[in-house]
């Protein structure tokens, strides 16, 4: 059953008054329905802080993808591991918030299963993913899973709406998948994140214009602002990167959601329902490795271009 994440906490806060709080769960839940929140108060719970402190707490953890490939490797966990194996510094506790644990690379998750089923004592392990799917058995069954239900904001988020109405144009037909309704779809993806990139550049240029006028006449204001430019744009490209992932993850979790009413839970859109109608599981987790292989084209620098338009022609096509 899922849950609101509010309702989740409140759940899990009277098992933590009860003594019954386990040391390891995997919330999970589309975009937007409030994993990261949950897991922020579940970890402001046991540190003695508010949700909104835990970023900076010391005794607070955090794992999330940060190599090339977008992918948990090895020498975090093992960082992660030395970390939680010391004492806390000013709390009774520790916590450990891993994001998108679904892309945990094999070896780092079977370095994590002895330390996930047995670890150190006054330590909460929370991993947060929208596709437990693509995650080990080996690492869910050492888990206690709590699920949330998307919210209605994330079921009316603008992006949403396009995305959906394009996977109904190109999945939904009568006849079969075309190579038209590929390009189609690819046209409303890159539509979007152009839309996104654009709105990034603006901030952040309007963001340096601000600056310059600030201090272009302090006596050191033109090396700094020489510097700051630097990092402004250096700024624009991380975040490009980052709204365009989150774009496609959109695509992902929408394919994952119609994965998951196959196995029980609830549709958040009537064409979410449709496409778990349609296509048998096989089929969606073909889609779903197509954006995989995606994501590590876009990781290994290949044109964005040209990886869109040769991914989603093959996701699209699948049979």
């Amino acid at each position: 059953m899922a849950f609101s994440h509010q309702t989740a906490f409140e759940r899990l806060q009277s098992a933590h008054a009860n003594g019954r709080l386990a040391h390891a769960y995997l919330i999970t839940g589309p975009i937007g329905s409030g994993k990261r929140e949950l897991a922020l108060a579940l970890a402001g719970m046991i540190l003695g802080c508010r949700a909104d402190e835990v970023p900076h707490h010391p005794d607070a953890h955090f794992v999330q993808p940060e190599s090339k490939s977008r992918r948990i490797v090895i020498d975090q966990i093992r960082e992660l591991e030395q970390a939680i194996q010391r004492k806390p510094l000013i709390s009774s506790n520790k916590a450990v918030i891993i994001s998108d644990a679904e892309r945990m690379q094999p070896q780092a998750a079977n370095a994590f299963l002895k330390t996930l089923e047995e670890p150190p004592p006054g330590s909460l392990i929370l991993l947060l993913s929208a596709l437990p799917e693509a995650i080990l058995e080996t690492v869910l069954s050492r888990c206690v899973e709590t699920s949330l239900r998307p919210t209605s904001a994330m079921v009316a988020a603008p992006e949403h709406a396009p995305i959906i109405s394009a996977l109904e144009q190109a999945l939904l037909q009568p006849h079969p998948p075309t190579a038209g309704d590929a390009f189609r779809f690819t046209r409303v993806v890159q539509a979007l994140i152009v839309s996104a990139k654009e709105r990034i550049s603006d901030e952040n240029d309007s963001l340096l214009k601000q600056e310059t006028s600030k201090y272009k006449q302090a006596s050191e204001g033109s090396s700094w602002l020489q510097e700051r430019a630097e990092q402004v744009k250096a700024m624009t490209e991380a975040g490009s990167v980052r709204e365009r992932d989150r774009i496609l993850q959109i695509v992902v979790d929408v394919l994952g959601q119609a994965l998951r009413v196959q196995h029980g839970a609830t549709a958040t859109h009537a064409s979410i329902q449709k496409l778990a109608d349609k296509y048998p599981p096989t089929n969606i987790l073909k889609r779903l490795d197509a954006m995989e292989t995606l994501r590590r084209r876009l990781a290994l620098g290949v044109q964005e271009a040209l990886s869109l338009e040769g991914s989603f022609l093959e996701m699209i096509m699948i049979k």
